[in-house]
C-alpha cells in the first residue's frame, strides 16, 4: 500500500470514528443567540455525565448544576469567586427551623421531582413542578417541511426551524431539557435570577417526535412579548471535565440570598 493511500485510509478511519463516537455521546456543547426585548447575548448549554452548566457571558456568570445531588455551584467571572449550595441541605434546614420554615414559607415543587436518567429509547417523565410550562400543540406549515407551528391553550405561539437530528441528540437535549427545568426552578425561586428562557424549555419538551433539533425557535405570548433562540453551535460529546468544577484561582464567598436557610 502507497504511503498516499494508507494516509488516505487512516484518515476516513478517524473520520469513522469521530462519527461514531459523536452519535453515542452522552454529553454535549450547544450554543445559542437569544434575542429577547430589543437585547441579543449569547447563551452556552454544557451536559457531562450528571453535570448540566450554563453560561451566561453578557453577565459574566456561570452556573453548574450536579442532577444526582441537586448542588449548585455558581461562577462569578468578573471577580473571579465562585459560591455553592445544594437544595436538600436547605429543604432539610428549613423544616428543621421554624423561623426559616416562616421564611421559606413555599415550596417550587409539589413533591421533590423525580429526575429519570436519560435512556434512549424513552422520554423522560414529567417533574411534578410548583409551576408548568406551557404545553405547544405542533402542526407542520405546508411551505417548508422542517418549519412548524405551535399554540399553547395560555395563549402563547412558538415556530421553529429543525433539522433532522440523530435520535439519539434529540432524546439527550430533551432530557437535558426536564433537568434544566428543574434546575431554573429552584434557581429562580431562591435567587430570584433566570438560568435560561422558560419559553425555550417549552418547546423542547413539547417538540412533535419527528421534529429532529430545532435550529431556530421564536414564541410570541398574549401580552405582546417575543423571543428567539437560534442554535449557532454544536458538539456532541462531552465537553472536558474541568468545565464543571470552580476554577483553581477562583476564591470562595458566601451567598446571602441563602445563608439564612443554611445550618
Amino acid at each position: 500500500m502507497s504511503f498516499r493511500l494508507s494516509r488516505l485510509c487512516a484518515l476516513l478511519f478517524s473520520f469513522f470514528c469521530a462519527g461514531v463516537y459523536t452519535g453515542s455521546a452522552d454529553g454535549f456543547r450547544l450554543d445559542f443567540l437569544w434575542k429577547s426585548d430589543r437585547k441579543e447575548e449569547r447563551l452556552a448549554l454544557l451536559r457531562r455525565g450528571p453535570y448540566i452548566r450554563i453560561d451566561q457571558p453578557a453577565n459574566l456568570f456561570s452556573l453548574i448544576y450536579n442532577v444526582e445531588l441537586q448542588s449548585f455551584l455558581g461562577l462569578e467571572h468578573l471577580d473571579a469567586h465562585f459560591w455553592a449550595f445544594d437544595w436538600p441541605t436547605i429543604r432539610a434546614n428549613t423544616k428543621a427551623s421554624r423561623e426559616n420554615g416562616w421564611r421559606l414559607h413555599s415550596d417550587p415543587f409539589q413533591e421533590d421531582p423525580t429526575l429519570v436518567p436519560f435512556t434512549p429509547p424513552t422520554l423522560p417523565a414529567r417533574a411534578h413542578v410548583f409551576h408548568d410550562l406551557a404545553r405547544f400543540s405542533w402542526v407542520r406549515a405546508p411551505d417548508r417541511e422542517s418549519r412548524w407551528i405551535g399554540r399553547a391553550e395560555t395563549g402563547e405561539e412558538a415556530e421553529i426551524l429543525a433539522d433532522r437530528s440523530e435520535a439519539d441528540h434529540r432524546l439527550l437535549l430533551i432530557a437535558a431539557a426536564q433537568q434544566v427545568k428543574t434546575l431554573s426552578q429552584i434557581f429562580h425561586f431562591l435567587l430570584a435570577r433566570e438560568a435560561w428562557p422558560e419559553p425555550a424549555l417549552a418547546i423542547w419538551l413539547s417538540l412533535p417526535e419527528d421534529a429532529g433539533i430545532p435550529q431556530e425557535m421564536s414564541w410570541r405570548h398574549d401580552n405582546g412579548d417575543e423571543g428567539r433562540l437560534r442554535l449557532v453551535n454544536q458538539l456532541w460529546r462531552e465537553p472536558t471535565p474541568d468545565l464543571f468544577e470552580a476554577p483553581r484561582d477562583y476564591q470562595r464567598e458566601s451567598l446571602e440570598e441563602v445563608e439564612g436557610f443554611l445550618p
